[in-house]
């Protein structure tokens, strides 16, 4: 049985689906979508760049996922007018309704884990990179750090920055308080103070060439480029392994998701619909 649609304007009642216009009024028969699609652009640009501002994330990645997003829009726009003029086909009927919400919630949420795995491992490996392309190459020395005032200074929502004020070589110099240094992270002034007091002699790397706290790093084995080389490289790697798992995962839910449908061939009102699109 062929589709029929109406147009809007006049009443015509249309045999051909894939007409887009009416030849009676002339009246466009393509739904509107760019609309829609766009909005929904918006949404996700609005959601995402309030996300990472407020998680601090660089701006540039900001910029990166803002590119991405309206890129998709537009090949949405550009594909889903052609689509609108497919002849419908009926839904497919579900043979396991309750398993198949299932598998779509699983579906979602394998999704979500995946994009996370790719967002958050990308931001760290580019400030694992950054920071080893930043000391790669630049001169240094060992020296130590005589503390002389520590700050507990909150930013963001429970975002924390913890440094200290102190003499390297009877010049003053500043420095970012982290692990292994620190044993754990202290959460108030009271805390930090306790565990670093005036006076504390902290073993440091100084490059002499850089500015602010770049140029003291806490002394470590391995020197700061390579740390950062290495920590980069195993975030990498991690992430590789991360998205292959959710990515399997994703591919073997879809998969499995075609065990609730029912085949066109054992269900009459989806032969019929077959039928009809081959004919038109």
């Amino acid at each position: 049985m062929a589709s029929v649609r109406k147009c809007p304007k006049c009443g015509l009642d249309l045999t051909d689906t894939a007409v887009a216009r009416c030849p009676i009024c002339g009246t466009s028969l393509t739904p509107l979508v760019g609309g829609k699609v766009w909005i929904g652009a918006l949404v996700q640009f609005a959601f995402m760049s309030t996300f990472m501002l407020l998680f601090h994330f660089p701006k540039f990645m900001i910029v990166f996922f803002g590119i991405m997003i309206f890129s998709g829009a537009s090949l949405r726009s550009f594909l889903k007018p052609a689509n609108a003029a497919r002849v419908p086909v009926a839904p497919p009927q579900l043979s396991r309704p309750a398993l198949d919400r299932v598998i779509s919630i699983g579906i979602a949420l394998n999704a979500v884990v995946l994009f996370s795995i790719v967002l958050f491992s990308l931001v760290m490996c580019l400030n694992d990179w950054t920071s080893y392309q930043r000391y790669e190459g630049q001169p240094y020395h060992r020296s130590d750090f005589v503390v002389t005032q520590v700050y507990c200074q909150r930013h963001g929502k429970g975002g924390l920055d913890l440094f200290a004020s102190g003499l390297v070589e009877g010049q003053r110099e500043w420095m970012t308080l982290q692990q292994p240094y620190l044993q754990s992270r202290p959460r108030t002034q009271a805390e930090l103070e306790e565990q670093v007091p005036v006076g504390t002699s902290i073993p440091v790397y100084l490059f002499p060439d850089l500015k602010g706290r770049s140029r003291i790093r806490i002394y470590q084995e391995t020197p700061s480029a390579e740390a950062y080389r290495r920590s980069a490289i195993s975030t990498l790697n991690h992430a590789l392994i991360g998205i292959a798992l959710a990515g399997g995962i994703l591919f073997l839910l879809v998969r499995a998701r075609r065990i609730c449908i029912v085949a066109p061939d054992s269900n009459p009102l989806l032969a019929q619909a077959a039928a009809a699109a081959k004919i038109n």
